[in-house]
């Protein structure tokens, strides 16, 4: 989940940076990553109307930029609210592993007090 939020802000400027050009009538040229670390130019025709937006699953879809906007802002949100939920649940197993601990050096060192006591009983 946290690799997923910069490539969604990065969606999210770049659908943003489209809104704000599709009035004009230039053309955009910018730097599109083709995989990770390499880089190429690329050139958008100026009046852009749609995006494609990766959903995963080799599965490419279409969408207006009012659409894309509004589905990547809602994959933000939705991404940030599981990785508050992970660290919740992060924070209980670690609590619940040192209450573990805490239990088992609790029952360790009772044993060696039976074994003491019997040996002390015993002679």
């Amino acid at each position: 989940m946290l690799g997923k939020v910069p490539h969604i802000e990065k969606a999210i400027e770049m659908v943003m940076l489209l809104v704000e050009k599709e009035s004009s009538s230039e053309q955009i040229t910018v730097d599109f990553e083709l995989s990770d670390h390499v880089y190429t130019k690329a050139t958008i025709n100026k009046g852009t109307q749609n995006v494609y937006l990766w959903l995963g699953a080799n599965v490419m879809v279409e969408y207006s930029l009012e659409e894309a906007k509004g589905l990547l802002e809602q994959n933000k949100i939705n991404a940030n609210q599981n990785i508050a939920n992970h660290e919740k649940d992060l924070n209980f197993v670690r609590d619940s592993i040192t209450t573990l601990e805490v239990s088992m050096a609790r029952v360790y060192n009772w044993d060696v007090m039976q074994r003491a006591s019997a040996k002390g009983g015993s002679k």
